[in-house]
């Protein structure tokens, strides 16, 4: 049996619940989903494309820590990631940290979700359907 790294599991769960609720409430944003592994994590990156300029565009990579087993969330912009889709200047990087709880991937969409609101301006604020199950 061929299994996908636990670390990989709970950021592609995550992953596709932002996915999902993106689609119904920001269906205005442009963006593709990307892997990464670095020195401190593997994980997705989320690319959006609201602007299409790449000094203003945000990404954003979620991972677990290989250190402490938390999932965490980094934003920068689109400048700022090289080939790999690592970050290329760590100064540049927003870090935010989630503790492994029961509600976790609710409050990581939330918070992402109003990342970008605030970030771009949209002045919706949008609660969770319960159909997404998340």
């Amino acid at each position: 049996m061929i299994l996908m790294h636990k670390s990989l599991k709970r950021s592609d769960d995550i992953m596709r619940s932002l996915r999902n609720y993106f689609r119904i409430n920001f269906k205005f944003i442009d963006g593709i989903l990307e892997v990464f592994n670095n020195d401190i994590g593997q994980g997705y990156l989320f690319k959006i494309f609201q602007s299409y300029n790449d000094n203003n565009d945000l990404v954003i990579w979620m991972y677990e820590s290989l250190s402490d087993k938390n999932i965490k969330i980094a934003y920068s912009i689109h400048s700022n990631v090289d080939e790999n889709n690592n970050w290329i200047d760590e100064d540049k990087v927003n870090f935010n940290e989630k503790e492994i709880v029961k509600d976790i991937k609710k409050k990581i969409i939330k918070d992402i979700y109003d990342t970008i609101r605030d970030y771009y301006g949209f002045d919706e604020e949008i609660e969770i359907p319960k159909e997404l199950n998340i």
